[in-house]
């Protein structure tokens, strides 16, 4: 569930603008409908993100000697921001003044449609919003988790050094989904 929501929370700035974008709408059973659902996705990509960017980590196991790949991860970031876009592109399109109630349906199956993707996919990593508050994905080249930090990625490198042989250092981290990991600088100390 926690990547359903996460999901979710990516695409904030998408419902403002449909909220904005059915303004002049006329007060049809389907206006409110809208309304009330994209209302209900604010308050759930706000906590979601609150829960992200204020709450506690919590104890959480380095791997040793962190290797992250920075051309697989700047790689990652880009395919992100056009999948990201592509679905910007399709919903604002079906979105138009002609309430045309069959488009909207359509555009919300192919959003939803998307999310599962994203969801069975693991690539929940792509949250814009995230990124916009100054986290970055990076994939390790060990073990494929993707560390989202808010950070020079070479400080958490620096501390999976810390460790001695037989115990892993100990970072304070949420974990969002399978092998993804947020990093928050306030909860973690780097020297």
């Amino acid at each position: 569930m926690n990547k359903v929501f996460a999901f979710i929370s990516s695409y904030l700035p998408l419902y403002v603008l449909l909220m904005i974008n059915i303004v002049n709408y006329g007060k049809s059973i389907y206006y409110w409908i809208i309304l009330t659902t994209l209302i209900l996705l604010i308050i759930i990509s706000i906590i979601v993100l609150l829960v992200y960017l204020a709450g506690k980590g919590g104890p959480l196991f380095l791997e040793k000697n962190l290797q992250i790949d920075k051309f697989k991860s700047d790689k990652l970031r880009s395919d992100c921001m056009y999948n990201y876009l592509l679905v910007y592109f399709i919903v604002l399109l079906t979105f138009n003044k002609n309430n045309n109630v069959m488009l909207m349906i359509t555009s919300l199956i192919i959003f939803a449609f998307i999310g599962v993707l994203y969801v069975r996919a693991n690539m929940i990593y792509s949250n814009i919003v995230l990124l916009l508050f100054g986290y970055v994905p990076y994939i390790s080249t060990e073990t494929g988790n993707i560390y989202v930090v808010n950070f020079d990625i070479d400080k958490l490198i620096k501390k999976s050094h810390a460790g001695t042989e037989s115990q892993s250092p100990i970072i304070k981290a949420t974990i969002i989904g399978n092998g993804i990991v947020l990093v928050r600088k306030q909860d973690n100390s780097f020297s």
